[in-house]
């Protein structure tokens, strides 16, 4: 992280991993599930056998054509639950793939953030000002800051409020890290080669976006001396607060050390 901060950006996450495996196409054997009703079945097989040809029809009755089983009835049945039910609505892929996030949380005090993105306690994390005009949406460079749902219905249809659907919503289980995203089409954002010279959509810092940088126990002290010395020598952070997460001494929580520079 320490690299992107001194390139003056912060950089932005792939949207599509975020909302697996959820918005993968529903298996067939899912769609079988769904209920057909008796009254959808009698009309499919009336329809299915008004459609045959009459010389067919003339030497098969109805009863005889309806008694039928095996793979007629199955297609039967699979065309009545598509006319019933409709075709299975699905994500498209193709535009989560184009988005990018930035994955915001409300205190420095995240478990999930430090354990699984901050790799163990050993990265850093990055407050920034929420209200920031940076984070905002403008002409030619929208923006959506918003909070994450958990366990909410599927929501395909693209709006205003949902650009990317599938990507504010998360699994129960995650309720308590309150999180926001910020989503972003990727072909709006800036990009800068990172240290494998591979391009990266990026966020600009601008001054005041950034208000403090904390870091961990698992913390490489190169790490935190770079930090130091950033905050010390670029103007972008000079009013940046410094801090230290660690653990609570008298409960399994997690508490921030402030660090003078």
């Amino acid at each position: 992280m320490v690299f992107w901060l001194k390139q003056g950006v912060i950089p932005l996450s792939p949207g599509l991993p975020l909302a697996q495996p959820f918005v993968q196409p529903v298996p067939e054997q899912a769609r079988t599930l769904q209920p057909v009703s008796a009254e959808a079945m009698e009309r499919e097989w009336q329809l299915q056998y008004e459609a045959l040809p009459l010389a067919v029809k003339g030497l098969l009755s109805f009863e005889h054509f309806r008694a039928q089983s095996g793979e007629l009835a199955s297609t039967i049945q699979a065309a009545a639950r598509e006319r019933e039910h409709g075709r299975l609505p699905g994500y498209d892929l193709n535009r989560l793939a184009k988005a990018r996030v930035v994955r915001l949380f409300p205190s420095a005090l995240s478990y999930l953030a430090w354990q699984d993105l901050a790799e163990g306690f050993s990265g850093l994390a990055v407050a920034v000002q929420s209200r920031h005009a940076s984070l905002a949406s403008r002409e030619g460079r929208p923006a959506l800051l918003a909070p994450v749902q958990y366990g909410g219905e599927h929501r395909y249809q693209v709006t205003a409020t949902n650009p990317f659907p599938g990507l504010l919503v998360d699994h129960p289980a995650c309720t308590d890290n309150n999180e926001w995203r910020l989503l972003m089409p990727e072909a709006t954002v800036p990009v800068k080669p990172g240290p494998d010279r591979e391009p990266q959509p990026v966020l600009p810092i601008q001054r005041g976006l950034v208000t403090a940088i904390y870091w961990s126990v698992n913390t490489p002290e190169t790490t935190i001396a770079e930090v130091r010395q950033l905050v010390a020598r670029d103007m972008r952070f000079r009013s940046v607060a410094l801090g230290q997460v660690i653990p609570d001494p008298g409960r399994w929580q997690l508490q921030l050390h402030p660090v003078s520079e």
